[in-house]
């Protein structure tokens, strides 16, 4: 069993649009950039994160990073509406009317307005710009 050392964990994202998605976590979502470093050549290829060197940029999402990779060549945007990998991240807000009605005034398309689940208090989801849902609950 691997023994976790941390209650969070760190997400990797490879952008097919760098600037695109920059925009949207920090600007729109108003995620603070913590950190950006640039991951060598050895370092990405020795380790199998990248076929090459590249841009990281660090946000903060509560205890979690959100690490949004530049690469050279990136992946064209997903043509399937369901696939593999990520598929969903969950961000715990305190007032998801406050969040719906600020990020609709951002521009931010969301799949539908809040809504009541059996799980938690609420929820309403959106899409980031290489269509990895964003899935906001108010618990």
């Amino acid at each position: 069993m691997v023994k976790i050392n941390r209650s969070n964990v760190d997400i990797g994202i490879v952008c097919s649009n760098f600037q695109d998605s920059i925009t949207f976590y920090r600007d729109t979502l108003g995620l603070p950039v913590v950190e950006e470093i640039r991951i060598s050549d050895e370092i990405a290829i020795k380790s199998g994160l990248a076929p090459g060197g590249f841009r990281q940029v660090r946000l903060k999402a509560g205890d979690t990073l959100i690490k949004l990779m530049q690469i050279q060549t990136p992946p064209r945007e997903g043509t399937s509406y369901f696939k593999s990998g990520v598929r969903w991240i969950t961000l715990f807000v305190d007032d998801i009317n406050s969040v719906y009605s600020n990020l609709t005034t951002k521009g931010v398309e969301f799949l539908s307005e809040p809504l009541n689940p059996k799980d938690a208090q609420w929820v309403v989801c959106a899409y980031d710009p290489d269509g990895i849902l964003i899935e906001f609950v108010e618990p």
